[in-house]
């Protein structure tokens, strides 16, 4: 006895002895250091419950009643917790063993740290289980076979039903086998791999990302994926896309066309007016929308829809110009639509109309309010997506055109006066260009002058132009605009005298002046050195006016400090003249 009491006592694991009655009679060491009472106090004078919590001591009590009636009814083993003197409460796991009748022995196993671990883990489970549930993207888990093993609310919800023990693709993507963009054989060979792909099902874009999951022995067991929606993110890219091409284009035709800061292909100008005209034609020329060119008559509204043409799209097609002024109104139906042979009397074959013609181009309408309302009806039913029908024709035509229009006229006004339709203006009217005048830009006038002169050939004898004649072309309105000051260029080339003008200069009339400087031997001078003279006398006269100062005189004649110094090394001028 005195043995088995030694043995007891120095048990490695915190022991005692209950009998029925709960009293406990004997305790080893270990006991003493977890409850923290001595056995002088513990054996024979307090009860085994006095040490469990009190959640856990009826749980305890039966366990210790049946285990007496009948053992086998009662578990060997079985979990409690334990508060020691000091208050500090134990996870203990119990083992039990009958000797002696109802007398029996039990070690106890503090399990304090395991239950932490566990109740920790099974906190971070739970947390990470809530996170995968409500995590905003697609995500489940699945067999090498395709089988689903998991998936989260969201992917159930996309899905309409739980997919788990049946293949991924048909699930997710109802499809009948293994998706093409499907990377589940990298992923088990223990890749990530990241796709983006459109769905079949919904025509949206998704980015899956696969990873490995493996097992202990480092095999990969199962593949996770998740899959997030994207299609606002690829849609800003191509909008990005479409952007960068747009400027792109924008740059290349910029550089292609403006080689000179005078002339923009076959418009001619510099003035601030014109550079705010090139502005807008680049802008219009990357877009598809309809533009309207105003201007007065002769101001180059056509030079305008061509270039706008050039620089589009669609440049590879034709520009189909028309003068609605000049067809007749019975004509216009006809010759917009086109008609198939035997339409009416004398149609023998079949043809074409304006907007069959500028199919894939532009169609150009010059004298835009002489169209009469009828066939502003018909054409506006046309351009909105309707199509149109040739006469004599049965198939409805949808051409895919852009239509510019050019006009000298108020259409407001004619809106006013019932002669316009609003609802045909206002889808023309969507980009408008206004085109300056002439006497609005005198300072383009040399400029202009120089163009028109150098398309006649080298033999040609061309007349100077002094000094005091173009001053006087500068003053002079030019009611017809650029056409006016080609046609009395080409009269002055050819007859050698200027007779349309009647605006007097400071030394008489323009044909007087002429007259003057013709009785100069040999015409000697050509325009070149004209303007020369011209551009270096007026930059003299303004030095002087600003006493030399260099800024004051640049910002006064509209170009930057280092163009005056150029200009001014050219001419040679210095302060001391």
């Amino acid at each position: 006895m005195r043995l088995f009491r030694r043995i007891f006592e120095k048990s490695t694991a915190p022991s005692l002895i209950i009998e029925e009655d709960k009293t406990i009679s004997m305790m080893n060491e270990k006991l003493e250091e977890l409850v923290g009472y001595s056995r002088a106090e513990v054996e024979g004078k307090m009860t085994w419950p006095e040490f469990v919590v009190s959640e856990d001591k009826e749980r305890m009590a039966m366990f210790h009643r049946d285990r007496r009636r009948d053992p086998s009814g009662a578990p060997e083993e079985y979990e409690c917790r334990l508060m020691n003197r000091e208050g500090d409460v134990h996870d203990i796991l119990i083992k039990l063993n009958m000797v002696q009748g109802t007398t029996s022995v039990a070690t106890l196993v503090n399990v304090t740290s395991r239950k932490e671990a566990e109740n920790n883990l099974k906190f971070k489970e739970d947390e990470l289980r809530g996170i995968v549930e409500n995590f905003p993207g697609h995500l489940y888990t699945c067999y090498r076979d395709f089988t689903i093993e998991f998936m989260n609310g969201h992917l159930r919800a996309h899905v309409g039903r739980d997919g788990v023990g049946k293949p991924c693709y048909a699930v997710i993507y109802n499809q009948q086998e293994p998706c093409p963009w499907c990377g589940a054989a990298d992923v088990f060979k223990g890749k990530t791999v990241r796709v983006e792909f459109m769905s079949p099902l919904d025509n949206r874009w998704y980015a899956a990302v696969s990873t490995p999951i493996r097992a202990t022995d480092g095999s990969v067991r199962k593949q996770q994926t998740l899959i997030t929606d994207v299609t606002d993110q690829k849609l800003e890219e191509k909008r990005l896309r479409d952007r960068a091409d747009s400027l792109r284009k924008e740059n290349r035709r910029l550089k292609s066309t403006m080689t000179e800061r005078y002339r923009f292909g076959d418009l001619i100008g510099k003035s601030r007016d014109m550079q705010a005209v090139y502005e807008v034609i680049l802008n219009a020329a990357a877009s598809d929308a309809n533009i309207i060119v105003y201007g007065e008559s002769g101001t180059g509204k056509e030079l305008v829809a061509r270039e706008i043409h050039r620089l589009s799209d669609r440049v590879g097609k034709g520009f189909i110009p028309v003068n609605c002024g000049a067809i007749p109104e019975p004509l216009m139906e006809s010759e917009f639509f086109g008609y198939r042979k035997g339409a009416f009397t004398g149609a023998v074959q079949n043809k074409k109309g304006f907007l069959d013609l500028a199919d894939g181009g532009t169609l150009f309408l010059d004298e835009l309010g002489e169209i009469a309302l009828g066939m502003q009806a018909k054409l506006l039913r046309a351009i909105e997506g309707n199509g149109f029908m040739a006469l004599g024709g049965k198939t409805t035509r949808k051409p895919d055109l852009r239509i510019i229009a050019a006009t000298n006229r108020d259409l407001g006004s004619l809106i006013t006066q019932g002669l316009m339709r609003e609802d045909f203006f206002y889808r023309i009217h969507i980009i408008p260009i206004r085109l300056p005048p002439l006497r609005k830009r005198p300072s383009d006038i040399p400029l202009l002058i120089d163009h028109f002169l150098k398309q006649y050939p080298s033999s040609a004898e061309v007349p100077p132009i002094t000094p005091a004649i173009l001053d006087a072309f500068q003053r002079y309105r030019w009611p017809g605009n650029v056409r006016e000051l080609q046609n009395v260029l080409h009269r002055y080339v050819t007859l050698k005298n200027l007779d349309v003008l009647e605006t007097f200069s400071a030394e008489g009339t323009l044909p007087e002046v002429a007259e003057r400087y013709r009785r100069v031997a040999g015409y000697g001078r050509d325009l070149k050195s004209v303007l020369a003279e011209t551009e270096r006398a007026h930059i003299l006269k303004t030095l002087e006016e600003m006493q030399w100062h260099r800024g004051k005189t640049a910002h006064r004649l509209g170009i930057n400090r280092r163009t005056l110094e150029r200009k001014m090394a050219l001419h040679r001028l210095r302060p001391c003249e």
